[in-house]
């Protein structure tokens, strides 16, 4: 039980961290912020279930 509640933290921190890099990068390129966002926290997603799928407690 303990490691199903790690993954869905470690998706949940992918999304924080990718809306925050999405957020960040919008206002440096200078495009939409909804738009950073949205693609931000889809990477930080991805990238959150990766880990998560693969990593071993």
């Amino acid at each position: 039980m303990t490691e199903q509640n790690w993954r869905a933290s470690g998706v949940g921190l992918g999304l924080v961290f990718g809306a925050g890099i999405g957020i960040i990068s919008s206002l440096l390129l200078g495009f939409e912020l909804v738009y950073g966002i949205a693609a931000g926290a889809a990477f930080g997603y991805l990238i959150g279930l990766v880990v998560s799928l693969t990593a071993r407690a």
